[in-house]
């Protein structure tokens, strides 16, 4: 059995003293060229996801204002939108926004329309060599090419109830159903899993229970392998688990799924933890299983790889202002930024001192770091968003019984092949997200 980390209050004090020094990003004072204000007259756009990341920015620009002279314009986008806005105005060359915060998912399709930064970097001595190593590898490299620096990641893991699960979250997916159908009581509405399984969400629930079994989308050289004994295995293993979730999961989102936790309504919540999770569950205005709650991985199965969230923020090459996107990109990204982002926002840094902190190490937050060091993000090429937005649908046609199992993994084949089709990988690039 895995070793488990329970929950400590999350009133952590982080230590944030000015840090001196720009290698790796660590806040300094911006270069100047021409006196205390190098920048005065010019405005610098940013694009970011509307939320925490958005709300983050926005609480960085009086300070960057104050230190460059130039102004800030924060815009932000819903996810579902994003990547649509971000697209338009690279593929168009247009050079609306001077940064793009982007998801790591899009890396591959957004790097022919971004800068290089290792001209920034060189000159800087700015060192990527900080961040956890598999985060970098999935966020702001591509092709061998840096052109983001790593500012958020996220593992999927699971949250459970001490008292109910005292040894923590078994090691395979037959243990795991087991135990939910144990603890489930719908005459008492206590259910063994709440997870977020409304369609834009379930098919990453789908990913993670698939690359845990050993089963993948295609192998290195595209060739497609989802019609696999794995995915009817994962496909199965879904369907199951609605008998031992609250029948409405499959209009849950994120927020439904940790409430249901968080008012002890669930045994164990499949989630991204810091999307509310561990902000409230010590809390007792929010929470019901106050000091009866903990973070674990998710079953290894066959290779325990969970699903990765990770954003990096990049310049457009069309950006016209190029240098004052740079200082924002490394102020944004500082350690004393991110440390400052966690303790406001709850976003996790990709940093790796940020873990070793007091308050930080040695509590429920070594699984989250445990867990970063083997998520997985697919492909990161054009076809993917195609693949994902493809596997929600049908995944969802599936668990609402509107088609059978074979008809599932069909239509999951048919559209892989057809998404690879529609927007080849380039040539001599590899299928290193198995």
């Amino acid at each position: 059995m895995k070793r488990k980390f329970v929950s400590v209050f999350l009133c952590v004090s982080l230590a944030m003293g000015m840090l001196a020094g720009c290698g790796g990003g660590s806040e300094e004072e911006v270069q100047k060229k021409d006196g205390d204000k190098p920048y005065a007259g010019e405005k610098l756009t940013v694009l970011y996801m509307s939320g925490v990341y958005a709300d983050a920015a926005n609480s960085m620009v009086d300070e960057f204002e104050e230190k460059t002279g130039a102004t800030v314009e924060v815009v932000d986008f819903p996810y579902t939108t994003l990547h649509e806005k971000s697209l338009l105005d690279l593929t168009s060359g247009t050079g609306s926004y001077d940064v793009i915060d982007v998801a790591s998912q899009w890396d591959g399709e957004f790097a022919p329309y971004m800068t290089d930064l290792s001209e920034f970097m060189e000159k800087d001595g700015y060192s990527t060599d900080v961040f956890i190593e598999n985060v970098m590898e999935n966020s702001g490299v591509w092709q061998d090419v840096t052109t983001g620096i790593p500012n958020a990641s996220t593992p999927q893991l699971f949250a459970y109830r001490t008292d109910l699960l005292p040894e923590g979250i078994p090691d395979t997916w037959e243990e795991y159903r087991e135990v939910a159908k144990s603890l489930t009581n719908k005459d008492e509405g206590m259910y063994g899993i709440s997870v977020s399984a409304t369609t834009g969400q379930l098919g990453g629930v789908f990913d993670y229970i698939l690359w845990s079994m050993g089963g993948a989308w295609a192998d290195e050289d595209w060739n497609v392998t989802i019609d696999s004994p794995e995915t009817r295995a994962a496909l199965e293993h879904l369907k199951e688990i609605q008998d031992y979730a609250d029948p409405s999961i499959l209009s849950w989102g994120t927020e439904e799924s940790i409430k249901a936790f968080l008012d002890g309504n669930a045994a164990i919540c499949e989630t991204w933890p810091t999307l509310g999770l561990v902000q409230a569950a010590d809390d007792e205005s929010q929470s019901k299983v106050v000091g009866k709650w903990a973070l674990d991985v998710i079953p290894y199965d066959k290779t325990g790889k969970t699903l990765l969230s990770a954003w990096d923020v990049s310049i457009p090459a069309a950006s016209k202002n190029q240098e004052l996107a740079w200082e924002w990109v490394k102020m944004y990204t500082s350690e004393e930024m991110q440390n400052r982002f966690y303790e406001e926002y709850g976003i996790l840094s990709p940093r790796k001192s940020f873990w070793e902190q007091d308050g930080i190490k040695g509590t429920y937050m070594d699984t989250v770091r445990e867990a970063l060091d083997t998520a997985n993000m697919w492909w990161r090429v054009p076809a993917s968003t195609e693949v994902d937005t493809m596997l929600n649908t049908v995944v969802s046609q599936y668990m609402s019984g509107q088609i059978e199992l074979e008809e599932a993994v069909q239509k999951m084949d048919e559209g892989i092949e057809t998404a690879l089709k529609n927007a080849p990988p380039e040539e001599g690039t590899k299928n290193y997200n198995l």
